[in-house]
């Protein structure tokens, strides 16, 4: 089915299968105590340069995942009451 619909739906689905895994990895990460943020506008060809990638993969996004400095968070100001600017009509 993949090589009979041509490149470009090869290529859209790499990149939503990609994307769904990521998610799942990102979600995982989170349960785990861990930061991520997925990453776009790197170059992708120094990307497979660097970690010597071969041509047949798509490079779909990249994650950084870490862990916050809580202590350097700034405190919260203050917030509004829903009820200052949203309204119900019956």
């Amino acid at each position: 089915m993949y090589t009979s619909r041509g490149e470009d739906f090869q290529r859209d689905e790499a990149i939503r299968n990609a994307s769904l895994s990521a998610m799942l990895f990102m979600l995982a990460a989170k349960d785990k105590g861990w930061d991520t943020c997925p990453m776009i506008g790197f170059d992708p060809d120094k990307v497979r340069e660097i970690l010597n990638i071969d041509e047949q993969y798509e490079i779909a996004l990249m994650i950084t995942i870490g862990k916050e400095k809580v202590s350097s968070r700034p405190p919260r100001g203050y917030r509004k009451p829903v009820t200052e600017f949203v309204t119900y009509v019956e």
